[in-house]
This record gives C-alpha cells, sequence and structure tokens, in this order.
C-alpha cells in the first residue's frame, strides 16, 4: 500500500513537473511567433511618459474621426488615438489600464459604437486579439481572460497564451537567420507619425447631410455593457482622468439609435459626460457631411478636423487640460502630421475657397494671389470678408498680386514681380502665376494659389467672379462652375 502511494505521489509530481515545463515553456515561446503582429501598442509605448494630454480609444470610427495633429494645431494639446477595427468595447477598458503604465492623460475619449447593435456586422473573434495583441504583461493576460462573457474559455485561453493561435506561424519563419526569429519578440521602434489617426480622403464631392433618427424603441443596456462602462468611469475618477464618452457622426440607422438613446441616458444617470455627434451634425451644430465615397461609417480627413476643432473648443472652453507639459519628441511628430493633415485639407481635391482660405489662416501653406479688376471689381461682400482673413491691404479696387505664407503677407502689389520663397521662384504677370519656371498656377480673372510652403503640393483656384456663382452664399464649391 505504502509502495503504491509512494508510486503514485512520484507519477503526480512528475505530472506536475512536466506540466510546468509545458506552461513555462509554452508562455516562453509565445511571443517568438506572433509573425505580424499588432504593433500599434510598441508605437504608443515608445513616446515619452506622461507626454499626452488626451487619449482616444475606440473602433475604427474613432480612428477616422480624431486627429490629433488637428487638436495641436488648434489647441496645443497632444493627443493620441490608441484603437483598432471593430474594437469591443470592453477591450477599451484594458487598453486604458496598458496607456496608464506610461502615459497619464487629463482627458479620455472613448466612442461606443462597438455598444451598438450596427456594429455586429464587423464582429469577429479576431478582433478581440486584434486590440488585446496592442498589450503586454499582465494587461493582456487579464484582457484575454475577461474581456467578454461571449467568448468561450478555448478562445480566452487562445488570446491568453497564443502560441496555439499563432502555431502555424512557424512556416513564415526563416529559420536560417534566427535573429529575425528572436526579433519577433522584440518591441518595434518608432512612433505612429500620424499618433493612431487613420486618414481617408473624400472622393466624390457631393454634400451627404446626415439624418438624426428619433428613437421608437428603446433598447436597453445589458448588464454586462453596463458593468464596462462603470469600470471606465471608476478607472478614470481613480486617476483624476476626465472621461468623455462620444459617438462620432456617421448613418445611424433606427435600432442604432433606439439603443444609443439607452446610452445617454445611462451616462445621464451615472453623471458621467458625453457628447452625441449625430445630432450636432443633423442639428447643424458643426458643419460636417459624410464621407461622401460611399463609405457612411468613417469620417474623411476633412470631417475629422472638424469633429477635432469641436473637440477642441470644448477641451478648451471647459479647462479640461489640465497638466500640458512640452514634450520635444511629441511635438516634433505632432508638427510633421499638421503638415499632412494641411495637405489632406488643401490639395487639389478640395475646390471650396472658403474653407480653403480659412484653413490658409491655421495650417502651415503658401497662398499666391493674382488679381485683375475688370469693370467695378469685386464687389462680392462674402468674398471680401473671406479674402480680408488673408490679411491684404486692398480693397481690390485695382489689381492686386500677393505672397502670403502661413498667414503672413510676404509680399504685396498691385503690379506683377517676382519673388523667391524657400528656394523657389514665383512668376506674376497680368495672365498667370509660373512657380519654378512652370506656368498654369493662375489664370482666370482672378486666382487664389494655395500650396504646401515647400510646393510639394499646389492647388489652383482659378476664379471668374463675374461669370458663376463660385463667391456666393450657398455654393456647393465643387458644384460651382471653376473657369
Amino acid at each position: 500500500m505504502k509502495q503504491k502511494v509512494i508510486t503514485g505521489l512520484k507519477i503526480l509530481l512528475k505530472t506536475a513537473v512536466a506540466a510546468a515545463l509545458f506552461l513555462v515553456t509554452w508562455h516562453g515561446l509565445t511571443p517568438y511567433f506572433r509573425v505580424g503582429r499588432n504593433t500599434d501598442g510598441d508605437l504608443f509605448r515608445n513616446l515619452d511618459p506622461d507626454s499626452i494630454d488626451v487619449l482616444a480609444l475606440g473602433s475604427s470610427h474613432m480612428q477616422y474621426a480624431f486627429n490629433p495633429a488637428v487638436l495641436y494645431q488648434e489647441t496645443g494639446y497632444y493627443g493620441y488615438v490608441l484603437g483598432s477595427s471593430c474594437q469591443p468595447f470592453s477591450t477599451s477598458y484594458y487598453l486604458l489600464e496598458e496607456a496608464l503604465k506610461t502615459q497619464h492623460p487629463s482627458v479620455v475619449l472613448i466612442d461606443v459604437f462597438t455598444l451598438l447593435p450596427g456594429s455586429q456586422v464587423c464582429y469577429a473573434d479576431g478582433m478581440y486579439y486584434k486590440a488585446i495583441d496592442m498589450m503586454s504583461g499582465e494587461t493582456r493576460i487579464e484582457a484575454g481572460k475577461h474581456a467578454t462573457d461571449t467568448l468561450s474559455s478555448d478562445l480566452q485561453l487562445a488570446y491568453t497564451y497564443d502560441f496555439i493561435l499563432n502555431h502555424d506561424h512557424w512556416k513564415d519563419m526563416d529559420f536560417s537567420d534566427p535573429e529575425s526569429i528572436l526579433q519577433n519578440a522584440e518591441p518595434v521602434e518608432g512612433i505612429h507619425w500620424d499618433l493612431g489617426y487613420v486618414r481617408q480622403m473624400p472622393t466624390v464631392f457631393q454634400y451627404t447631410p446626415v439624418q438624426y433618427l428619433e428613437p421608437d424603441n428603446p433598447i436597453a443596456l445589458s448588464e454586462e455593457e453596463k458593468q464596462w462602462i462603470d469600470k471606465l468611469i471608476d478607472l478614470c475618477k481613480e486617476n483624476e482622468i476626465h472621461l468623455i464618452f462620444l459617438k462620432t457622426p456617421y448613418d445611424m440607422s433606427q435600432t442604432d439609435s433606439n439603443k444609443l438613446c439607452s446610452i445617454w441616458a445611462y451616462l445621464e444617470e451615472k453623471g458621467a459626460d458625453y457628447i452625441d455627434y449625430v445630432r450636432k451634425a443633423a442639428d447643424q451644430e458643426i458643419d460636417w457631411y459624410l464621407d461622401m465615397d460611399g463609405d457612411t461609417w468613417h469620417n474623411n480627413a476633412w470631417g475629422a478636423e472638424i469633429v477635432t476643432s469641436d473637440l477642441g473648443k470644448y477641451l478648451v472652453e471647459n479647462q479640461l487640460v489640465t497638466n500640458h507639459q512640452d514634450d520635444e519628441l511629441f511635438r516634433s511628430v505632432a508638427e510633421g502630421a499638421v503638415r499632412s493633415t494641411a495637405e489632406s485639407l488643401m490639395n487639389t481635391t478640395n475646390l471650396n475657397v472658403y474653407t480653403l482660405i480659412s484653413d490658409s489662416r491655421v495650417y502651415p501653406s503658401t497662398v499666391l494671389l493674382r488679381y485683375r479688376k475688370e469693370g467695378n471689381g469685386l464687389t462680392d461682400l462674402l468674398a471680401l470678408s473671406y479674402l480680408e482673413k488673408l490679411g491684404l491691404n486692398t480693397d481690390f479696387s485695382s489689381d492686386c498680386y500677393a505672397v502670403i505664407q502661413d498667414g503672413k503677407v510676404l509680399s504685396e502689389g498691385t503690379e506683377p514681380f517676382d519673388y523667391e520663397l524657400n528656394g523657389h521662384t514665383i512668376s506674376f504677370s497680368e495672365d498667370d502665376i509660373t512657380i519654378d519656371g512652370t506656368s498654369g498656377y493662375g489664370t482666370g480673372t482672378m486666382c487664389l494659389t494655395f500650396a504646401a510652403d515647400d510646393f510639394s503640393w499646389i492647388n489652383p483656384i482659378p476664379i471668374s467672379y463675374d461669370q458663376h456663382s463660385f463667391w456666393k452664399d450657398g455654393c456647393d464649391s465643387w458644384s460651382c462652375s471653376v473657369q
């Protein structure tokens, strides 16, 4: 009997040792099999600690709608988007925990799209893993274990210790280069140059207004959904962070409206802050329009500028950013993103003189003006009010030629002239503007040419203001004939 007990104990001990060795090996090998992993978390962790003022979390709705470059240019605040496609709402909690390891933002923004019925069309188990793959250490393990009750125990285990999930990746490994395999487990270097933002340009130029559908049969929040909202609220309170829930503009269905009203009601009950941008866009509180390329879910670069600008005003007016500190690395990345945003807003896809003039006062850009007086000259009050924003010293009762850069008039006159700017030669004539020997950048009775400061992009807008309605109020820019 004693011998049987001893034998049994030996078997148990060997089994335990084998299991322990297996688990340690399994856990230890896992990072090396993460070929093609989501490195967005690494790029986020490469930022200087405690440099972010505003952190945005959520699905692609947030990634496309919040542009940190706009926030920086208009407020000086540092923002970042830590999101992923179809990111489940529950994993935003763990991503916030992950972010708090290195950052302490004043404000956290969370988009609620993945609480809505419409988000189910993009749901797949892999969406949990895509978000979890941005995390590290214990946060990654906890997210795999507790992300949602809808995941099976097998999937939760696979996401926590993802060797089984990735074991087929051995086929993609170069075993003749062991160093490349070791690098799979190493954090990548670098910074996300758009600070987590996903840039999308419009391709179909037609205004499509947002319609707000009043709820007709409210859909209640589940207890699990309330739990994750509560956990986010509590985590932000513990860390003295102002939390704002929001819904970015999109083409909302009736069922989504029925659920969204319940979300807002619950947040009001909890005393939480929220902004409904679908209603704001529909009520024309913000001049917003759909993406215009058939994608009615995501904001394009112009829509993101409108949403982010409005958010920036809200943050400033309510003094919600309380611990901003200058950071050289973040500032340099933000300034690069601002230049990319200037191109997105002002390049040749945009024919709207009103927005172009306004944007030229905010974003780094060069404006060339060639105006030839005809008849009584330019008398349209709306046109004159916008041209005044350029800072010119003319009433357009005579010809005018001007070079404006970054909101400052560098040269202005009533006669054509040549001007050297940043190594480029600008030549005005009565009929055209030539840049570095290339003509055609300033035809028409009048021309406003918008360009990058280094002329890497150029957007000439020729205007025959006595022949068409380009300057008239209500003209939808590209629907107006450009001569």
